[in-house]
């Protein structure tokens, strides 16, 4: 099913975001798009810890992203709607009704001027007192050697323009056992975005310090392991199981702020509060 962006609908001179109307009723039928989840999301949802928002500010959840049940996934746990910045994708036609019905903001995500108007739409929503998921990866991570790819400063932006937070989450699956393991971290606000560069180096940080603690808890293999079996495993797993997956488009839209740096191991940088992440098997 073909998605309208939101530089689409500003072309048209449509709304960017939908009414207060249109989002009190997607609020009400929440409970049961949820509810319908799961004849088609198989995996149970573990939550480690739940989060405890600032009072009064909007949110937006932000979460790595590697498979099709993310998104339902996450707006489960969370308990609560959330409208998704998704990125123009093939869909089955199930899962475009779905994001119809919840609420999303549509971007190609290789047209700046999209990108830049899906913004505008997003402040809209945080400034209606609305929540947004975002995976700013930008598309599936199936890397294997990145817990977390890296990640543009526009969502550091938007939390300042808008005045939110940043609720950080990590999603880990045991395929096996058909679980999806759910962590949140602590808000970030503030003056937590001062220094763009720092925010979204901690953020990126964050999720996928979580990410780590998770895979620290499985079977002892050495990272080596992980990487090339694991990983080239959950891989192909992933895949299989959205047959409608474009993979090479969304190989395509991996952001790369510089292509001749040397990928750091994991997607982290080294600091003391992460040096065990870096120690040698």
């Amino acid at each position: 099913m073909k998605q309208e962006t939101t530089l689409q609908k500003k072309n048209k001179g449509k709304t960017l975001a939908d009414s207060g109307f249109i989002s009190k009723l997607k609020d009400f039928l929440y409970p049961l798009l949820m509810l319908l989840t799961g004849t088609k999301v198989q995996y149970k949802i573990n939550k480690v810890n739940e989060y405890t928002p600032l009072p009064d500010k909007p949110i937006i959840f932000v979460a790595n992203h590697g498979a099709f049940s993310d998104t339902p996934i996450v707006l489960r746990a969370t308990e609560k709607r959330s409208y998704v910045l998704a990125g123009i994708q093939n869909l089955a036609f199930i899962d475009y009704v779905f994001f119809s019905l919840n609420g999303a903001v549509w971007v190609d995500r290789k047209d700046k001027a999209d990108m830049a108007a899906s913004k505008d739409a997003i402040l809209e929503y945080l400034k209606k007192g609305q929540s947004i998921l975002w995976f700013p990866e930008g598309t599936w991570n199936l890397t294997a050697n990145q817990l977390m790819m890296p990640i543009k400063w526009g969502i550091i932006d938007v939390a300042r323009q808008a005045d939110a937070q940043i609720i950080p989450i990590a999603l880990h699956y045991d395929r096996e056992k058909m679980i999806c393991f759910v962590k949140f971290a602590k808000p970030m606000y503030g003056a937590d975005f001062e220094d763009k560069a720092e925010a979204i180096c901690n953020l990126r940080d964050s999720i996928a310090t979580m990410r780590w603690e998770f895979m620290s808890k499985q079977p002892v293999l050495s990272r080596r392991e992980h990487e090339i079996v694991s990983m080239q495993k959950e891989m192909n797993l992933v895949i299989d199981e959205y047959p409608p997956l474009d993979w090479e488009y969304e190989k395509s839209c991996i952001y790369s702020p510089n292509p001749l740096v040397e990928i750091i191991p994991f997607g982290l940088v080294p600091k003391r509060e992460n040096l065990f992440l870096f120690r040698k098997d």
